[in-house]
């Protein structure tokens, strides 16, 4: 059976620890991917990750069930990977993660390709995207938050972060000038993307 999350959280707070390795095993993948676009670097990510659950695990009687409890860990993420940034002088970069969530390939091979194409060179664009606009852009674009949502994570007006996802998407537009998808399939896919990731955690 399928446990929700409040139930399981319920479970962990009263000493089940193997309620919260259910917990741990759904929302891994989201947490995972969401930090790996932000870094860009699969062993941050990991780590970030590794730091997320315990962070979450101690915390636990901190949420409120007035959200989605991932959402809830992909806030602890974004908090911990700014912290990470701010104490990084190398301030890594990530790009987006496709290889296990494109749709399935067309009838057309040559068109599935293309597709694929498209989207590394996007990942590759948004990865040299200046940090501020690659958060806006993968908070909003990506994981789907609204703009009071994100400015709230990133703690910055609302006004700050339209500001910084306009200025996101013209440098995308002159990075991609030559895959005119920006609008189109390619961020359809993106979002096709973030949906199977929460999909496939249920």
């Amino acid at each position: 059976m399928l446990w929700p999350d409040t139930y399981l959280v319920r479970r962990t707070l009263g000493g089940d620890g193997g309620a919260f390795g259910k917990l741990h095993e759904r929302h891994l993948g989201r947490v995972f991917n969401l930090l790996r676009r932000l870094t860009d670097n699969d062993d941050a990510a990991a780590d970030l990750a590794q730091e997320t659950f315990l962070a979450a695990f101690r915390s636990l009687s901190a949420w409120r069930r007035e959200g989605a409890f991932s959402t809830w860990l992909c806030g602890i993420a974004f908090r911990l990977y700014r912290s990470r940034r701010r104490s990084d002088a190398r301030s890594a970069t990530e790009p987006l993660d496709e290889a296990d969530c494109l749709p399935a390939p067309a009838s057309d091979p040559l068109a599935h390709c293309e597709q694929r194409e498209a989207l590394r060179r996007i990942e590759a664009a948004v990865a040299d995207l200046p940090d501020v606009c690659r958060e806006a852009f993968v908070l909003v674009r990506v994981e789907g938050l609204s703009y009071a949502e994100a400015a709230r994570w990133i703690d910055v007006p609302v006004g700050t972060v339209h500001s910084r996802l306009a200025r996101a998407t013209s440098l995308l537009r002159l990075l991609l000038a030559e895959v005119a998808v920006l609008d189109g399939e390619a961020v359809s896919s993106i979002s096709a993307a973030r949906s199977k990731e929460t999909t496939d955690a249920l």
